[in-house]
């Protein structure tokens, strides 16, 4: 098999293939926020087993209803002609093809109302079956195309109400017993769990195959039909998010059994071998939260005792963690075994990119695609053949075909990008405390000149900064800053699981001294200003941001977003509640409150003089808007320059997944925040 080194191929793909009008006159200007409503992102991707069609999932901004709409399109490969299967403003997801390919089912809902369609190339008409008020997702067809698994929000008991005296008012309230009663971007969930659900192809009757107090995910079918194995993940206080484990259901009548009782770690995306005895997945086997790797479980006869073998011994994360604003969904943590295939296909985050890789039951490792962008999804099927979708710094994703033969684009969705001036950002290494290189990247002003200094805005860590594509990045290069963005020790993927594990237990120290490294590398630089830096970054980049303007005066200006400000109360009131902070802080946070406290950047807001702007959601559950309330409070009493503001309705996810007006507004804010403090003009 060839490898595809992608990067080449893509990009002379993309300048074949791509359409527009630039090539007529000179480009004017890059990008800017109401940009954003232009867009069409590439979701999700199907290839059927025979080879024949590609379905995949197109999305896009709706300003009729300040929203997003998902449509489905299928495209003959042979013909090279493609369809659409849905219009209006719905959404489509969970594209999946029964194993003769000739049926492709997905998941619609539009506004309270959600079904299961199913599409038949024989009669090319859709089958609807309405399943009510909670949507069935994440769905998979066995293999005689009989019966669709899916997940569905299930109640499992409620006691906000109960029998009153007549003439009362009902009250109404919620009554909560567990840890992880709500979830970012989904609200509470104290009454509810994620279930397994199977229908009836023909007549879409529903069958609930789980029951209890534990949410399931990720269901897969047996080659058989007989089995079903998933992941459930409990609601328990020793149990991380993400945690899960792997389980196995006799199919029809059977009870959730758990494959690895003795495995310490996580389980995700289980994935059957024609054997029926055979289940790949992607996971670990460290009780703390760390990076996900292939296992193989030869043999399933013997569950209580069963064990796994890691594949390859890839010191990387499986998955895609490359950070975007373009995307909904992150990680990717998906296995897939194609039926009649010795290969087992999957993501791998690698050093600011995402590579496609398989690897076989022995360990033999290959990667299909990768380069300077990132693979977002795939499907792949038997015979050396697949689809995916892949993103680069200026191209924000299309789909692309894959052969042992050749790399062919099947797509241009973005084609008037082409009549704006995009910035290829330049990597750059700087030399971190163990004297290795740390990895990052430089978006340079639009009418660059370097014979002039500019503004520099820092962005700091979370999830990986990549090759991905940034609408964020290319506005502000736009308005006339440079931006730095780079991997410190602590990212969340890419460089070995050391890496990511090197900040635990001292959040703002090794982290925040490489960070100050990065800013004496950038500032040596003779186009950037050193007197006019800012700093910004969201969630544990938000932290960073808080945590930089506590201890030094470098900045004259700082935004930070969805931050941690106090890691004590962040314990009770965040979605990923002790779990997280632990995770962070390397202590049980009950046990160690001065250790969380040493940790926590609202313990050094005297020493915060650095303009800052705040901006949070009200409805982020993963680091809670009294996160922001108790620093701005703090900076307000001491008379400190601040300013809040807080988006209505909006979760974690504002940045890639708001509104699109409250998308564009955050977008202003910040070029707003910057540019009356560091100024945009070169000196």
């Amino acid at each position: 098999m060839s490898q595809a080194s992608q990067s080449p191929e893509v990009r002379k793909s993309i300048a074949e293939s791509g359409s527009g009008s630039a090539s007529n006159f000179e480009i004017q200007r890059g990008l800017i926020p109401e940009d954003l409503t232009k867009y069409k992102w590439l979701v999700e991707v199907a290839l059927d087993p025979s080879g024949t069609y590609v379905a995949y999932t197109v999305r896009e901004i709706d300003l009729q209803i300040n929203g997003y709409k998902t449509n489905l399109y299928l495209r003959d490969l042979k013909q090279q002609e493609g369809n659409l299967i849905t219009s209006g403003t719905g959404s489509a997801s969970s594209p999946t093809w029964s194993a003769d390919g000739k049926s492709l089912a997905f998941s619609w809902s539009k506004g309270d109302s959600h079904s299961v369609q199913i599409w038949s190339s024989e009669v090319n008409q859709l089958q609807i079956h309405d399943v009510g008020k909670e949507p069935m997702t994440g769905l998979v067809f066995d293999n005689d195309g009989s019966h669709l698994a899916g997940v569905r929000w299930t109640p499992i008991h409620d006691e906000s109400s109960r029998n009153i005296e007549v003439g009362l008012p009902a009250p109404t309230i919620k009554v909560i017993r567990r840890l992880r009663y709500k979830q970012d971007g989904v609200g509470f969930v104290h009454n509810r769990y994620s279930q397994i659900w199977v229908m009836e192809r023909v007549s879409g009757n529903l069958t609930q195959i789980t029951d209890s107090e534990c949410d399931y995910s990720e269901p897969s079918w047996s080659e058989s039909g007989k089995r079903l194995a998933f992941v459930g993940t409990a609601r328990e206080q020793n149990v991380a998010l993400g945690q899960g484990q792997i389980f196995l259901c006799d199919y029809p009548g059977g009870s959730p059994v758990r494959l690895l009782v003795n495995w310490q770690g996580a389980c995700r995306s289980p994935a059957w071998g024609d054997d029926d005895r055979s289940i790949a997945f992607a996971g670990h086997n460290h009780p703390a939260p760390t990076n996900r790797r292939v296992f193989l479980t030869p043999h399933l006869a013997d569950v209580e005792h069963g064990t796994a073998v890691e594949l390859g011994a890839l010191d990387q994360e499986v998955g895609n963690y490359a950070a975007s604003d373009t995307r909904v969904a992150l990680s990717n943590i998906t296995v897939k075994w194609p039926a009649g295939d010795p290969w087992i296909y999957f993501l791998l985050t690698v050093e600011g990119a995402t590579h496609f890789c398989r690897i076989n039951t022995t360990g033999t490792f290959e990667t299909i695609a990768s380069g300077q962008g990132v693979v977002f999804d795939y499907s792949p099927r038997a015979g050396d053949a697949a689809v995916y979708g892949w993103a680069d710094p200026t191209n924000p994703g299309d789909l692309f075909e894959w052969t042992s033969e050749e790399t062919k684009r099947l797509t241009a969705l973005n084609p008037w990008l082409q009549d704006r001036k995009l910035v290829l950002p330049e990597e750059r290494y700087f030399e971190g405390l163990d004297k290795d290189q740390i990895q990052g990247w430089l978006w340079l002003p639009t009418k660059f000149d370097k014979s002039k200094q500019y503004p520099a805005i820092v962005y700091v860590h979370c999830s990986m900064f990549s090759w991905d594509f940034s609408h964020e990045f290319q506005c502000l290069a736009e308005a006339g800053f440079v931006v730095n963005a780079f991997n410190v020790r602590g990212t969340t993927a890419g460089y070995g699981q050391a890496w990511t594990r090197a900040s635990e237990g001292d959040q703002g120290g090794r982290d925040y001294d490489e960070t100050m490294l990065g800013v004496n590398d950038l500032v040596t630089l003779p186009f950037v200003d050193e007197n006019r830096l800012g700093v910004t970054g969201g969630s544990c980049g938000g932290f960073m941001t808080n945590w930089i303007v506590g201890h030094t005066d470098r900045f004259a200006a700082a935004v930070t977003q969805r931050s941690i400000s106090n890691q004590i109360s962040f314990l009770g009131t965040s979605d990923i509640g002790p779990e997280g902070t632990e995770g962070e802080t390397g202590v049980n946070p009950i046990e160690n409150l001065e250790s969380s406290w040493r940790q926590s950047p609202i313990a050094y807001v005297g020493d915060i003089h650095t303009p800052l702007l705040i901006i949070h959601s009200d409805q982020d559950h993963r680091c809670p808007l009294e996160q922001a309330e108790q620093l701005f409070a703090a900076l307000r009493w001491l008379g400190r320059e601040v300013e809040l503001v807080v988006f209505e309705g909006e979760s974690h996810g504002l940045s890639r997944g708001g509104r699109p007006g409250n998308r564009v507004e955050r977008l202003h804010r910040i070029l707003s925040w910057f540019e009356s403090h560091i100024g945009t003009k070169p000196s």
